[in-house]
């Protein structure tokens, strides 16, 4: 059983002993007793890594100031020289990741847990985790791309997931970017939700190209509003049209 992970729950499910007081502990135990004994396939999208592990206040200044830089690439052929342009980015402005999120990472990773990424364009890279990525190769990567960006396309025509935080940006600069930058103060709480929203819209087009049973969540959207992609009116969208369904951890333990 392939099982894709929220925020709210893979930390509690690969370090329990962590979290005695957790209403769902005896669960999450069991999951985590599952994912050892190869019951469930589990991973976690690499968001939880880059956008969420900055601390929601800082996170207005971090995305307006992380800023792609130009990269050359000269190639020779045939005695012709092309110049290609690509955007990329110092991954040394990420701040890494907080001591115990380290913590319940390398906990994470011996349990078998994968990370998977949602690759875009001049994307946020954290480097403590450059090299601990889930790897597909060939057909499967091929395959992977094509379904995820399809599907990340859908859900930002609905105004979901990475689309908050690109909406918000684009109130005050035509580039978004700047746009973030430029928010005045009173936003700041919205930017935070909205790299919440960026996330979680990550992490579901991820569990659909990935052929995921599940979403594993407690995150019901609750005050998120309609435009949330785990909004009552999306999941049912998802769940028709891709079969996506998520599910409580009492209720994953009750499965296996």
């Amino acid at each position: 059983m392939k099982i894709i992970f929220d925020t709210n729950v893979w930390r509690q499910i690969t370090l329990p002993d962590y979290f005695p007081n957790d209403p769902s502990i005896d669960s999450l135990r069991q999951i985590r007793e599952s994912i050892l004994h190869g019951k469930i396939e589990p991973y976690i999208s690499e968001t939880v890594f880059t956008i969420e592990s900055i601390k929601r206040i800082e996170r207005k200044k971090f995305i307006s100031n992380y800023i792609p830089r130009i990269v050359f690439t000269e190639k020779n052929s045939n005695e012709t020289t092309s110049v290609s342009t690509s955007k990329n980015i110092h991954s040394s402005q990420h701040p890494s990741n907080h001591p115990i999120l380290q913590e319940h990472l390398d906990a994470a990773i011996e349990l078998g847990i994968r990370i998977v990424r949602y690759p875009r364009l001049a994307g946020i890279i954290n480097p403590d985790i450059e090299n601990l990525r889930f790897k597909l190769t060939g057909d499967s990567l091929k395959d992977y791309h094509t379904k995820l960006f399809a599907v990340g396309e859908q859900i930002e025509l609905r105004e979901a997931g990475f689309k908050h935080i690109q909406t918000i940006g684009k109130n005050f600069d035509s580039n978004w970017l700047k746009g973030i930058e430029k928010a005045p103060e009173d936003e700041w709480g919205n930017i935070a939700k909205a790299v919440a929203e960026w996330a979680d819209g990550d992490s579901v087009a991820i569990s659909i190209a990935l052929g995921c049973n599940y979403f594993c969540t407690r995150d019901l959207a609750k005050g998120a509003g309609n435009k949330s992609v785990l909004s009552h009116d999306n999941l049912t969208w998802l769940n028709n049209d891709y079969g996506f369904e998520t599910i409580l951890p009492k209720d994953l333990a009750k499965l296996i």
